[in-house]
């Protein structure tokens, strides 16, 4: 089912899977979609990855850490993580002008979460809107989401690839 809050604006703190680099992201949302790309999926170690690109060199101040950082560069493609657990913090292509950010490392905790972990689940607005580089998914994904070949809103796609004509 597609989701019918669409976010304008995030501000979210997070973190890498250690700790020791925590972050404040914050900005215009550029995108917030499902990403198919090789360089997202491989760097991630998951098949798609869900990103929010922010408008704005400056949309992601790291708070803590910032001597923990390593950038990886492959072409044009720069991605950010921590030293010590190697956790991603952010990515981006240089003088693009905006940064990609990964809501998996959102903090979510909002009080108990009970029985059903309620508490650390993705807010609504911050669901992904989109499937990105949707020619190179490795399986169909029927989940009521547009699709696009690469970019939005160049090219869109049925849930099995075929051009939505």
């Amino acid at each position: 089912q597609a989701n019918k809050k669409k976010m304008k604006e995030l501000k979210a703190k997070g973190a890498c899977h250690c700790g020791a680099v925590e972050y404040l992201a914050r900005g215009e949302v550029m995108m917030n979609g499902l990403c198919h790309c090789p360089n997202c999926t491989r760097s991630k170690g998951v098949s798609p990855a869900h990103l929010i690109a922010l408008h704005g060199e400056n949309s992601v101040e790291v708070t803590q850490g910032d001597e923990l950082l390593q950038t990886r560069v492959l072409d044009k493609f720069h991605l950010v993580t921590c030293k010590m657990c190697h956790g991603p913090v952010m990515q981006y292509q240089e003088g693009m002008g905006f940064r990609v950010v990964f809501p998996v490392s959102f903090d979510l905790r909002r009080g108990d979460a009970g029985s059903d972990h309620g508490a650390d689940r993705i807010p609504d607005e911050w669901k992904p809107q989109l499937h990105l580089n949707y020619e190179n998914r490795l399986f169909d994904w029927d989940d009521g989401l547009p699709k696009f070949k690469v970019f939005p809103p160049d090219s869109p796609l049925k849930s099995d690839g075929t051009p939505l004509d």
